[in-house]
């Protein structure tokens, strides 16, 4: 069961968790404020609250969380079978 779930498809939901359980300890305080300075979450009514509320896990939205890694860690290489399919853009 294990291996299946190692190889097998992976639902978004299941790929938030084992990304979140990745970079739970290493995501910067700052991750929210960074992320909303580089202009990302503007399509958010609260986009601050909402980030937070990824940040710890509360809303298991993947692409949010991506971009919180990508504007606060740069340097760390979410791994592609972790990226959300299609809808942001990793460059």
């Amino acid at each position: 069961m294990l291996e299946e779930f190692i190889n097998g498809h992976l639902e978004e939901k299941e790929k938030f968790y084992l990304l979140m359980a990745l970079v739970c300890f290493k995501l910067p305080h700052y991750a929210v404020d960074y992320t909303i300075q580089a202009g990302y979450g503007k399509h958010h009514r609260n986009a601050a609250v909402r980030l937070g509320n990824v940040k710890l896990g509360k809303v298991p939205d993947l692409n949010d969380l991506c971009a919180l890694i990508k504007y606060s860690m740069p340097d760390f290489d979410v791994p592609a079978r972790l990226r959300p399919v299609g809808t942001f853009a990793l460059s």
